[in-house]
Formats: structure tokens, sequence, C-alpha cells
């Protein structure tokens, strides 16, 4: 084997590591088992250099024979997508196989492929890098995966741009359809958009570096490494109001261990971030808000986000912490259409049932539903609050307009005003036992290490 497809697999594994499976041979498709950074895993790549020798169905058959392998030995599954060098010729037009009712029903056909990726969730971590358009039965292998790389001229789509045109009449393109940038932007499907191979391929073996090999297995440590930033300026930016965007980007690059912070899906939902970090060289996963992106408040793609890494976190057992700085969720008639409170709901249900430890760090502000959103209490996580933070049902200003308004019955004022002290002060909410404790914020990062370090091993 040469070209481009070993090329490929040369930069993605450790020197030496690739072992290939027996029947790859004119398979159009490569795989077999690898290392990277010393660690096992497997890889099911396209092979972009030799068109198949073998039919489809065969092609498929050896597919579905290496993957379930791997659902008998675990290791994290690898796929290296690409458009064949068969299906070239077609400029991107549909192909219908000579064998294409079999591929359909089959129990060993396309199906079954679906499947047997689809049962690795949970049990390994799944990570695909998509370099060239696809459509049709190529497409869900894409998306049958935990975190999607794409290359900037890669697509993805169900049905490619012939087939669309031939059933609607809808004139279109891949780009249109399922281009790198909508994918990574609109809908989320990709959680990286990469300008060149070796970044897509760097990104993969980064992200893998914070995994275990398999669910229940010890996570990756890694030598301590000291933050890169400057807690001191994110506590005086922190002091600038309670509506002024909060530099929730600068507090983590003060907090995590040096180059440590990968996110995933950056471009998509930006007003909570999402990724992993180490903390005195452990893993941790980050959900953050993000008041400089539509103000922190959560939207339906927000909470499909969130729901999403949360769930992937709780298979794989990595500390949770979640920094809050919201106002809460998004209201009004296009949200309520899109779903907002079924959405809010699948997310209060990933947190209520993740086994992964979790921990509450209100860094600004958390207001009424959007606290519980961030793992607030109730939920079984730790509790803290930075200097300042407020934590209320309804924001200091509001609070002020309730306490003064003199159609309410003196009760209700009084309870406004109750409420105004408790959202200034969160010291007053730790008197009362509702917080466990308010951190200073040089404190912040040995705190969060010593969640690190206690919440890091094998999960039952």
């Amino acid at each position: 084997m040469s070209g481009l497809t070993l090329e490929r697999l040369h930069r993605l594994a450790d020197p030496g590591s690739f072992e290939p499976f027996a029947g790859m041979d004119g398979s159009g498709s490569v795989f077999g088992a690898l290392a990277t950074a010393g660690r096992p895993a497997y890889v099911l790549a396209t092979d972009v250099d030799q068109p198949p020798r073998v039919s489809l169905f065969e092609t498929i058959s050896r597919q579905n024979a290496f993957l379930e392998h791997v659902l008998a030995h675990p290791a994290p599954l690898i796929q290296l997508l690409d458009v064949p060098p068969h299906m070239r010729a077609l400029q991107g037009k549909t192909p219908i196989p000579p064998d294409a009712l079999r591929l359909l029903a089959d129990s060993h056909g396309v199906g079954r492929g679906y499947a047997l990726r689809a049962r690795l969730e949970g049990l390994v971590p799944r990570v695909c890098l998509l370099f060239g358009p696809i459509g049709a039965a190529l497409s869900f292998p894409s998306a049958l995966c935990d975190a999607l790389v794409m290359l900037e001229d890669a697509a993805l789509c169900i049905g490619r741009p012939d087939a669309v045109t031939l059933m609607t009449g809808q004139r279109t393109t891949f780009e249109r359809l399922g281009g790198a940038r909508m994918h990574a932007t609109v809908t989320g499907t990709a959680h990286r958009l990469a300008s060149t191979e070796d970044g897509a391929l760097a990104w993969a073996r980064h992200w893998l570096g914070f995994l275990p090999d398999r669910s229940g297995a010890p996570l990756p440590e890694h030598a301590p490494v000291p933050p890169r930033g400057r807690m001191e300026a994110v506590a005086a930016a922190a002091g600038a109001g309670l509506n002024t965007p909060f530099p929730m980007r600068e507090l983590l690059e003060a907090l995590v261990d040096g180059g440590s912070w990968l996110e995933m899906g950056e471009l998509h939902a930006g007003e909570c971030l999402t990724g992993f970090c180490r903390l005195g060289g452990r893993p941790v996963a980050v959900l953050a808000s993000n008041s400089r992106e539509r103000g922190g408040i959560l939207f339906p793609e927000t909470c499909r986000k969130m729901t999403r890494f949360i769930r992937f976190c709780g298979w794989f057992g990595l500390p949770t912490l979640f920094l809050a700085d919201t106002p809460g969720f998004m209201v009004g008639e296009e949200v309520e259409r899109q779903g907002n409170v079924q959405a809010a709901a699948e997310l209060y249900t990933a947190i209520a049932t993740s086994p992964a430890p979790k921990a509450c760090l209100v860094a600004r502000k958390a207001y009424s539903a959007g606290l519980y959103a961030m793992a607030g209490p109730g939920f079984d996580a730790a509790f803290w609050a930075a200097p300042g933070a407020s934590i209320s049902v309804f924001g200091p200003e509001a609070l002020r307009r309730f306490g003064q308004d003199r159609d309410m019955p003196p009760a209700a004022q009084q309870a406004a005003a109750a409420m105004l002290e408790g959202a200034l002060h969160p010291e007053l909410l730790a008197q009362q036992g509702l917080l466990d404790q308010v951190l200073p914020w040089e404190r912040l990062r040995e705190q969060l290490m010593e969640f690190a370090a206690c919440n890091n091993g094998p999960q039952a």
C-alpha cells in the first residue's frame, strides 16, 4: 500500500504502529490497529488510491467484520473518510451499484454497518475525519461518531445535488446542501473545521488524549503545566458590572493547564463553550457560558449542544465542570416553536443522569432555571460561586423594580428586597447553607485541581 491513504495513516499513527487486518487488500478500505501517543486505537479509512477489486457488498461485509472485532475488543475508533477513487469520475453524481437491492435489504449489508457503529456509542470514543464531499449511504458513518472534523472543502448530505434536483426540482450544490462551514455553524454536526489535513489529524490526536481507551477505563494523565492566563485580569474584568460581557475564555486560560484547552463545536451555539482541558495534568470536561455571544442566553440549539456533550462525558467518566454566566433561557414565540421546553428538559435529564462527577461554579451570574442548566442545586454537583457572583430568580435591576412597585403587597416588596440582597452578596447564600462556598479568585484553580484529582479514575 502506498499513496495518500498511507501518508494519512503515517501522520496519524505513532511510527511503525499500524497493523493492517486480514481482508483489507482490494476492499476499497484500509483498516487495522495503530497507536496514538502510545495508546491503542483502530482506524478505518477510505482507500483513495486503489479502486476496490471486489463487489461493493463484499467491501461492506469486510468493513462490518472489522467493526465486529472493534466491538469485541474495544478501543477508540478513528475513521478517515473520503470520496472513493472509482466515484470521482461521477463528479459527485449519485451512483446506482449493480447490487443495490442486496446492499439495502441484506442483514449483512449497509444497515449492519450503521448498527455496528451505533453500538459502539458509549463503549469507545469515536472520531471521524471527513476529507471530501460525500452523500447518501456514505454520509451516516460520518455522523455515527462522537467528534467530527471536516476539511473546509468537504461536504456531508443525505441526498447529493443531482438526487435533490431529480426528486424536488431544487438546483443546489454540495456546499449549500451540507458544506463544512454550514455543519460547523448551523447544524453543529461538525465539531471542528480544519483548513489542512495535518490540522485535522492533529486535532483528532489531541481529542483522543483526554479520553480513556473504553468506558470504565482510567482517564489518561499528564504532567501538570502552569496556566497561561492571569487570574488578576479576570477578577478585574468581573468587577465591571453584571451586564458587561464577561471574559470567559480568559478565565479558562487562567484556570487550565497551559495549552490543554480543546474546544468542541466552537462555531456553533457559541453562547456556551464546550471542550476539554487538564487541571493539574488530569482531564476535565468544561461547559462555560459565554456572554460575549448572545449574552450567554440559552437557546434550543444551545441546550442540544450541551446535552450531547454531557452525555458523552458521562459515558467515559470525565469530571464535568460548569462555569455559569447566564441570565437563563431565551423566551418568545420563535424559541417555543423550536422546542425550547423539550430541549431544556432533555438537558436537565442529561445532567441528572450523567454518572460523571459534576461541579457548578457561578463565575458571575446565574438566574432562574438557567442555574439548573449549569448543574445547579439539586443536580448532585458541587455548588460554588466566585466573589460578587449573582444567583437569583431575577437579576438585581429587575428585583429593584419589583421592590419599588407600589402596587405590590408589602410582603412581596420585602421578599424582593431580601432576594436582591442575596443576589448581590453570594456570601449570604453560603451562610444560609444554600451555597457550598464562595471561592476567592486566587483559589479557583487550586479548588478545581482538587475536584479533578478526587474524581479521576475508572467509573463504575
